[in-house]
């Protein structure tokens, strides 16, 4: 591979590698500043300025014909609510709204951007997944003991009536099980994602590769393709992130769980 070859693979490889813009340390933990980081940052500014805009047009024009933007974000909050919190969360699922919502447009919004020029795709970084799912597996244990009681949450690893021989078994197996969730919510997110981009990336390095017109005539359509895929995969694994966040959090505050 030649230095020309190499200079255009790193330009396509930018959506996927992650890098320092600037280098910080605190009692030698690395807390540089990386294009992931700012990406997230510049996710929830637009989110923030958006829906700040979209909630002063509620309050101010409620009466009066509804914009554009104000029927866009009732119907993502109405989706989410109907279709994601109400039949997965039970009756308590009015305070998880705001959670869930917050989750899923952060969530879409980090994917989008990533099909943007110069743009970087956070989730596909399994430091960023990872925090996600942390975030739902405490809040799930939270509410879990809040709603049945901490002794009798727990009680779930065994069973009633589980022989003693068997409790060591079926302890670790819950306790593992208990961790696996999390765990899927990570590692599908950041598979997704990064393997659309890997995709992408393939295609379009085909063309370098070979240097031929008919090899750019069949690659050039088949990446356009992948990229509109791209588009309906960034909803996608929005929506079964916070499908699978809502199942987890019901089935904790669940009197059988």
């Amino acid at each position: 591979m030649n230095a020309h070859e190499e200079g255009i693979l790193n330009i396509l490889l930018h959506h996927i590698g992650d890098a320092p813009l600037v280098h910080l340390s605190l009692w030698g933990i690395d807390l540089s500043i990386t294009k992931h980081l700012v990406a997230m940052w510049v996710v929830c500014a637009f989110l923030v300025i958006v829906l700040s805009i979209a909630a002063r047009q509620f309050s101010t024009r409620s009466l009066e014909r509804p914009t554009r933007l104000m029927i866009l974000v009732e119907a993502f909050v109405n989706f989410i609510r109907d279709d994601i919190v109400k039949p997965f969360v039970g009756n308590n699922w009015r305070p998880f709204l705001p959670f869930f919502c917050t989750q899923f447009l952060f969530i879409l919004f980090c994917n989008l951007l990533g099909l943007f020029p110069f743009g970087k795709t956070a989730t596909a970084n399994l430091a960023v997944t990872m925090a996600l799912a942390v975030v739902t597996f405490i809040f799930t244990q939270i509410y879990g003991m809040a709603r049945q009681g901490v002794i009798r949450y727990w009680k779930h690893l065994l069973p009633d009536g589980m022989p003693m021989v068997l409790s060591p078994i079926i302890v670790l197996n819950e306790f593992v099980g208990l961790f696996s969730k999390p765990f899927a919510l990570m590692i599908r997110l950041f598979a997704n994602m990064l393997g659309g981009h890997i995709i992408l990336i393939v295609l379009l390095y085909l063309i370098i590769m070979f240097q031929h017109a008919a090899i750019g005539l069949g690659s050039v359509p088949m990446a356009v393709a992948v990229g509109l895929l791209e588009v309906l995969e960034c909803l996608l694994q929005a929506y079964i992130f916070t499908f699978l966040s809502a199942i987890y959090v019901g089935m904790a505050g669940s009197e059988g769980h």
